[in-house]
């Protein structure tokens, strides 16, 4: 078999579940079959920087070379960079993991003479955002119908792809999978608490994700302080970076629950900051494509509470492991955190149950053969299309 020499092209805004893929498959993805170059944007933001450096913790390897993107008039400048790079590695298939690299090879596809796989990893509906729905538009129905092969991440965002213009047929869903072996190191419970002074006794309620507007924090404090009266010892661990700091901060003092919030910056210990959390809360008010701090979360052990929104509901054993609540609604997300902040022994079996069904329904192996596989397939159907 043909090792195929395959890049990654990546513009990252804010760390997130996609990052996280990357990573999974640069780890894990077999050597002899695949020769990856990963290529990020130099773009605006602290975005890229802080993807290079998440990689460079693990060992893993990121080209210096940059897409060119300060402006969309970079556009025709960044196209022929990319250009430049296949030829120069001898590129035999191109990965798109962003909107932006999916319409950009999707739209220019003759100019790009390898392989090509797209990556829509989630999309949120922009109701009135004319800009954004032309975007999306323009994405499903000109950019993804001229790949060899759509790879999403759930159900839910397949069928929003064939709302567009793409052949059944080149779609392929696979669902993340996760190394859960990477859940028993990071610091103990008792550490990482003592660490940001949250009492022994505390429930907390813990999130993990970008703090920008679309995760939904300020309904998750609104719940909590719906709480607050009833149970003194919630507490509420934000951890992430992004524009809402600010922002949550002053809502949690005009909420008066200031001292029941620890907003932990970046973490550099994810397995540790989810051991010490009892719940962990997902309050996501766009669509979600199949969040991977959920899966992330139930390997920890940790019963989850999240929006109903997108692929969300894929992620969980629904009662087992985890509980939905509808989106931008505090009050009945109070109701059903209630739910487990009230009953220890639930708490307790959602927790022990997390982790079975993650490495029962979600496991690393099963996404890596499937993504090769998937390559593969883009690989010879491109072939085929030349000859």
């Amino acid at each position: 078999m043909k090792q195929l020499n395959v890049m990654y092209l990546i513009r990252t805004w804010a760390l997130g579940g996609s990052h996280t893929i990357i990573r999974h498959f640069l780890h894990h993805l077999p050597e002899h079959e695949f020769n990856i170059i990963t290529v990020p944007y130099d773009a605006p933001g602290s975005g890229t920087q802080d993807f290079v450096s998440s990689c460079n913790r693990e060992g893993l390897e990121i080209s210096p070379e940059r897409i060119p993107w300060n402006t969309r008039s970079n556009w025709f400048k960044a196209r022929a960079k990319v250009e430049e790079l296949i030829a120069r590695y001898q590129i035999d298939l191109i990965h798109c993991h962003d909107t932006l690299s999916n319409v950009m090879v999707g739209l220019g596809r003759r100019h790009f003479k390898c392989a090509a796989v797209a990556s829509p990893y989630g999309w949120w509906d922009p109701k009135w955002n004319l800009k954004a729905k032309m975007n999306h538009w323009v994405e499903k129905n000109l950019a993804l119908p001229n790949f060899e092969r759509v790879y999403t991440v759930s159900y839910d965002m397949k069928r929003k792809i064939l709302e567009g213009r793409t052949q059944e047929d080149r779609i392929r869903v696979i669902h993340t999978g996760l190394d859960l072996s990477q859940f028993k190191s990071g610091a103990p419970r008792e550490q990482v608490r003592a660490a940001f002074s949250i009492p022994p006794e505390a429930v907390v309620i813990g999130t993990v994700s970008r703090l920008f507007a679309e995760k939904g924090h300020k309904y998750l404090l609104s719940a909590v302080r719906l709480l607050a009266d009833e149970f003194p010892n919630v507490r509420v661990m934000i951890v992430g970076t992004g524009d809402e700091r600010q922002p949550l901060e002053a809502l949690a003092q005009l909420l008066n629950i200031e001292d029941k919030v620890i907003f932990t910056g970046f973490y550099n210990d994810l397995p540790g900051a989810l051991r010490a959390m009892d719940i962990f809360a997902q309050p996501s008010i766009l669509d979600e494509g199949f969040p991977t701090s959920v899966l992330e979360a139930q390997a920890a052990g940790l019963p989850v509470v999240a929006s109903d929104i997108g692929g969300t509901h894929e992620t969980m054993d629904i009662g087992a492991t985890g509980l939905l609540a509808p989106p931008k609604d505090a009050e009945t997300l109070a109701k059903t955190l209630r739910e487990l902040v009230a009953d220890p022994a639930r708490r307790a079996n959602m927790a022990a149950a997390a982790p079975l069904w993650i490495e029962r329904s979600f496991t690393l192996q099963q996404m890596i053969e499937q993504i090769s596989a998937t390559y593969h397939e883009a690989f010879d159907l491109y072939q085929t299309s030349r000859s």
